[in-house]
């Protein structure tokens, strides 16, 4: 999904397509806000557009073969940690992903592991994860995605080299599946009009 695909984020975006093309995007990432907003989206977009087979200007085209295979969660090159239905996140399973990381990429150019719910991470998983993004393999590429960022251990915070925040990115209301009332104030007598 290139970056035009997810709703509401065409600042913060744009500055990670921005970084994508110039080749200086941090190899740490933090995306929060609340649930729902497309943090996911996001980072798979980041995957995409890191391993385009024909990008333009940063952005991925969302048609090529790799586009497509990180889309279905199939790319080698793109490791998803997933937490548990119930529970936390633990070392077993960030494990593999922190000695996939460790090794160049297959067959993109750079790997992304994507973090999600980086707040259900145990501690042990949290400390195992920390030492890679203390020193991050060349070609590699950490996303964490969170709704409760003031979770995460705080020398995990202090190794983000950039933080995307969308708490702030609504929906324009014709996205939205039905209609929405906002209350506007109007001019002087304090009163308020509805629009739908």
């Amino acid at each position: 999904m290139p970056f035009a695909g997810v709703v509401g984020h065409s600042r913060p975006l744009g500055l990670l397509a921005g970084s994508i093309a110039r080749g200086t995007l941090p190899p740490s990432l933090l995306f929060t806000g609340p649930e729902g907003v497309g943090k996911r989206l996001a980072a798979q977009a980041v995957a995409e557009a890191l391993n385009c087979l024909s990008p333009q200007g940063g952005d991925a085209c969302g048609s090529c073969a790799a586009c497509r295979r990180i889309g279905r969660g199939s790319h080698p090159d793109v490791l998803a940690i997933e937490p548990p239905e119930v529970g936390a996140t633990k070392i077993e399973v960030v494990r593999p992903a922190i000695a996939a990381a460790a090794y160049r990429p297959f067959e993109g150019r750079c790997r992304v592991v994507i973090v999600n719910d980086a707040d259900r991470l145990t501690e042990d998983a949290a400390n195992a994860l920390l030492k890679s993004l203390e020193e991050p393999p060349a070609g590699t590429v950490f996303i964490l995605v969170t709704a409760r960022p003031e979770v995460l251990l705080p020398t995990m915070s202090s190794n983000w080299s950039l933080f995307m925040s969308t708490t702030h990115m609504p929906l324009p209301l014709t996205a939205w599946p039905t209609p929405v009332k906002v209350m506007m104030p109007t001019g002087g007598g304090g009163g308020g009009g509805v629009v739908t």
